[in-house]
């Protein structure tokens, strides 16, 4: 971004900018995305654009920060209750909260992440990695007593990527033969017995 915007009116510009991105590319994809129509979906000139952000390049990066806050706020609703659930069934809500999400919005994410392999994903990807690790800490730390898990860091970073890398293959494939309700079963059977297998042995 060339411009931090201190003033109301620019941090308002930098928005209008960022919605009129997730516009257009939800309307000509990725690869029919200019600054000229960005611009225009912003109703501003070019050179009004310019003064925030160096090219689309850096507009779409600043709509990956956006996606993160936004997924990361649903989900934050969910790990509020997760305190009274069960491992499986917030594994599982947590992955069909995600692929909501993915799918809302006039199809903006699923181009997205179609496109994953071609954006600046390596941000959001730290961005959530840390989020996920923090709040899987938070939970077992509530369950101490259920699940004394040992090397919880390793098995949540491998959760984690695992889970995160099944789930863009899922969404980047246009007419797969496969249900998403199976992919997401299985994804918690996978996920709830391997954290699972980590319990320690408690003394009697």
């Amino acid at each position: 971004m060339r411009k931090k915007p201190q003033q109301a009116r620019s941090r308002a510009m930098v928005d209008t900018l960022i919605e009129a991105t997730s516009r257009v590319i939800a309307q000509r994809g990725l690869d029919g995305t200019t600054t000229p129509a960005i611009a225009e979906a912003a109703g501003v000139s070019v050179g009004s654009l310019y003064q925030y952000f160096d090219g689309k390049d850096a507009l779409i990066a600043a709509l990956l920060e956006k996606l993160v806050g936004d997924l990361t706020r649903l989900l934050d609703t969910q790990a509020q209750q997760a305190a009274t659930m069960s491992l499986r069934d917030t594994v599982k809500i947590s992955i069909q909260l995600t692929l909501t999400f993915m799918h809302s919005n006039e199809g903006l994410y699923l181009e997205l992440a179609r496109n994953w392999h071609r954006l600046p994903v390596d941000r959001v990807a730290d961005v959530l990695e840390q989020y996920f690790l923090e709040t899987g800490r938070l939970y077992f730390l509530q369950h101490q007593l259920e699940y004394p898990i040992r090397d919880l860091p390793v098995r949540l970073f491998i959760t984690y990527n695992s889970t995160l890398f099944t789930l863009m293959r899922l969404m980047s494939h246009k007419g797969a033969h496969l249900r998403q309700e199976e992919v997401v079963d299985g994804l918690t059977d996978m996920i709830t017995s391997y954290l699972e297998r980590g319990v320690q042995p408690q003394d009697t």
